[in-house]
């Protein structure tokens, strides 16, 4: 016990366990730990989280007790500020990366890790790596590590309509855990230019999944995926390509609104078998490059949602729809996805040749550079 104390003053972690006594419970000792740094918050949600944690494991066969034990744990950091926590995972010799460094707040994953196991003295390793990505997920994620890390996130409970937690919980219940973790990782992956920051572990995680959920998928439906995984890359090089001059072409900005336009009015057309949307298809105002960087990232996000709900034999079904003329007509899914995605192509490439005809540099948005990329 002494050898214990004394690795525990070393690492600075002791005094957030002042007055907590071990009971052998450890619904009891958590619920105690919050009780004695006041925080109910963090608790209520905890509790939230070790519900659907426990489900969902039983749901997927991963071991209901330690998804208990993980979910219990996983936001026990919160206890320490903030502005604090760079320097107690550096006392406790923790491995902070480079970003971290300039969002602190993703270190709290790694802290609950560390006093799980020095305060809680939790031992099993498949919990541990659990709780210490349960905010970003990590390459080579395990099923236990995807439970928990999913877990946390249907247990959110934001203001508004938010249609990718409601596609996630679909998901879920409908046993597609790769899938709905892949919404998840994806929707937070589109709005990365918004975000302080979006941490290399879920990037790679990301990639992870989407070949994972491509290989699930029919040949069909997994080379629609990477064309779409290609259009939203493609965007996301116009944008940033654009910020960087000091004066965007009105004519370039209005070309760009009509790719995103498209694509959002093909999206309400196939969610809601005909659907409209209050976009123009030729906006009449010329939207601004964050205007469009905003439709962009919900698009990439609307369409994640739509093929993670899609199966194969489904792509072949026609839906009706009238054009922006008011014609009507019914198209194959997939005609309508193919042609979403080589009509952006088709306009991709004026808005280079216009960028050209202004002495400015267009971006390289061919499918072979989004390959090598």
């Amino acid at each position: 016990m002494e050898d214990t104390d004394k690795y525990l003053n070393e690492t600075g972690l002791e005094k957030y366990a002042a007055g907590l006594s071990l009971t052998g419970s450890l619904l009891q000792d958590v619920s105690t730990f919050f009780k004695l740094h006041q925080d109910s918050e963090t608790w209520d949600h905890t509790l939230k989280v070790t519900s659907q944690a426990v489900r969902i494991a039983r749901l997927y066969g991963a071991d209901p007790l330690k998804a208990e034990q993980a979910a219990l744990l996983h936001d026990i950091s919160n206890v320490i500020p903030v502005t604090q926590m760079i320097q107690v995972a550096q006392d406790a010799g923790i491995e902070i990366l480079d970003e971290e460094l300039s969002y602190a707040r993703i270190l709290h994953q790694k802290l609950s890790r560390a006093m799980a196991e020095q305060l809680f003295n939790i031992g099993d390793e498949g919990i541990l790596k659990a709780i210490e990505c349960h905010t970003t997920l990590r390459p080579q994620a395990t099923l236990f590590d995807k439970v928990v890390f999913i877990a946390d996130k249907v247990s959110w409970e934001l203001p508004g309509e938010h249609a990718y937690l409601s596609e996630i919980r679909r998901l879920v219940d409908g046993r597609r855990l790769n899938e709905a973790v892949y919404v998840y990782l994806d929707h937070v992956y589109s709005q990365r230019d918004h975000m302080k920051l979006v941490h290399s572990w879920l990037i790679s995680a990301r990639e992870e999944l989407l070949e994972q959920v491509q290989q699930e998928a029919g040949p069909m439906k997994q080379h629609l995926l990477r064309m779409f995984d290609h259009m939203a890359w493609a965007n996301r090089e116009i944008i940033h390509q654009l910020q960087m001059e000091q004066s965007v072409p009105q004519a370039t900005l209005r070309m760009f609104a009509h790719i995103l336009a498209a694509e959002a009015i093909w999206l309400s057309r196939l969610n809601e078998a005909g659907g409209t949307t209050a976009i123009n298809l030729w906006p009449t105002e010329t939207m601004s490059l964050e205007q469009c960087e905003r439709l962009a990232a919900g698009n990439a996000g609307g369409f994640a949602r739509y093929f993670s709900k899609i199966k194969e034999e489904d792509l072949y079904k026609g839906i009706p729809y009238q054009n922006s003329k008011g014609i009507p007509f019914t198209t194959a899914i997939i005609d309508i996805l193919t042609h979403i995605t080589l009509h952006g192509s088709y306009h991709r490439g004026q808005i280079a040749s216009g960028l050209r005809m202004e002495q400015l540099t267009p971006p390289v948005t061919d499918y072979i550079q989004y390959v090598r990329a």
